[in-house]
């Protein structure tokens, strides 16, 4: 899916169910597509690729994959199997340098509720950012508009609605900040690298 929409918070209308022809040529014009028969061909390549990327067994070829999605996938990232990312916003997810993604994670980049709910659940798309040396463990969910910090962990089986701050562990649902591991840490950084990043972290999460 190419990078129509600006990687911020973005409203998006409200999901009406219709015909397919009238349902493509919507989210044809939601993606930027003037044709919706290219949209719908792009659709059905995300698809397969998102597929193969599941159970491909080589994690350079499930990383490939989901970069020719639009996922952005940093140097040195570890990607395990039946990882599913967002399929109408691939281009949504930014994976950095170093990160580990474990199997069975879900990136879930955007939240379009029925018509009927428009005026107690909002309609949007907001990008999911996992900060280098990340690891997401098992079965974790993200949820639109996360970042998950620099060398944080999020436990096995949690759901992610808010952001984890750098260098902590959060689980849970929704996952919330369980320890500071930052003195554990510390040893892969410059002294002064590291004084600046917690500085970083105080400022932006007060802890």
């Amino acid at each position: 899916m190419k990078d129509y929409l600006p990687l911020k918070w973005q409203e998006l209308p409200q999901y009406e169910a219709a015909s397919l022809w009238k349902t493509m040529r919507r989210s044809a014009r939601e993606h930027g597509y003037h044709s919706f028969i290219w949209f719908g061909l792009v659709r059905l390549k995300d698809h397969w690729f998102n597929n193969w990327a599941m159970t491909a067994p080589w994690g350079g070829v499930r990383k490939w994959l989901q970069r020719m999605r639009g996922v952005k996938i940093g140097k040195n990232v570890h990607w395990g199997t039946h990882i599913i990312v967002d399929y109408p916003f691939p281009y949504f997810v930014v994976v950095e340098d170093g990160a580990s993604i474990s199997g069975n994670v879900f990136f879930l980049a955007h939240c379009k509720p029925m018509k009927y709910h428009e005026d107690f659940v909002e309609s949007y798309v907001a990008p999911i950012i996992v900060h280098k040396n990340a690891w997401i463990a098992l079965n974790v969910t993200l949820m639109p508009g996360v970042e998950v910090g620099e060398g944080a962990i999020v436990s096995a089986g949690s759901i992610v609605s808010k952001d984890v701050p750098p260098f902590t562990v959060a689980q849970g649902n929704p996952a919330k900040v369980v320890a500071d591991i930052a003195e554990m840490v510390q040893k892969n950084y410059e002294p002064d690298e590291f004084e600046w990043l917690l500085a970083e972290r105080k400022r932006k999460y007060k802890i």
